[in-house]
């Protein structure tokens, strides 16, 4: 206790600089019991497995939801159609078949006019494969 006052007054009589030589000075005396630090300590060993439960009663079915609404039935059912060159039955479009790079590594897109062609018969169809 007699540490305690005197750096008390040392503490008054020199102000700030008086504490700090007398706290440094009687270090060792004014320093109390180390108490818990609150680090956390090594994990302890490993507990036992858990049980897994049991499976509970199924459940009741539930209600059967409202029908589908019915299909429509097909009003024009035609012939086959497939791409060709030859024979269109529509509007012929252009359509890029084959892409080159060339030496200057440009890129020189190939076109054909293909359409929509209705076969007249299995020997007499041109199609984009000839």
């Amino acid at each position: 206790m007699g540490k305690l006052v005197i750096t008390a007054v040392l503490a008054l009589v020199f102000g700030f600089g008086g504490a700090a030589g007398a706290v440094t000075a009687f270090h060792g005396q004014l320093q109390g019991p180390q108490g818990a630090t609150g680090l956390t300590g090594a994990p302890g060993p490993q507990g036992e497995a858990g049980h897994d439960g049991v499976d509970g009663r199924d459940g009741t079915r539930g209600p059967a939801g409202k029908p589908g609404k019915a299909g429509k039935a097909a009003t024009n059912v035609s012939m086959p159609t497939d791409l060709g060159l030859g024979n269109c039955a529509g509007r012929a479009m252009s359509v890029i078949t084959d892409v080159r790079i060339t030496k200057g590594q440009k890129l020189q897109l190939v076109r054909k006019t293909v359409c929509i062609v209705k076969p007249a018969g299995p020997a007499a169809t041109q199609t984009a494969a000839n």
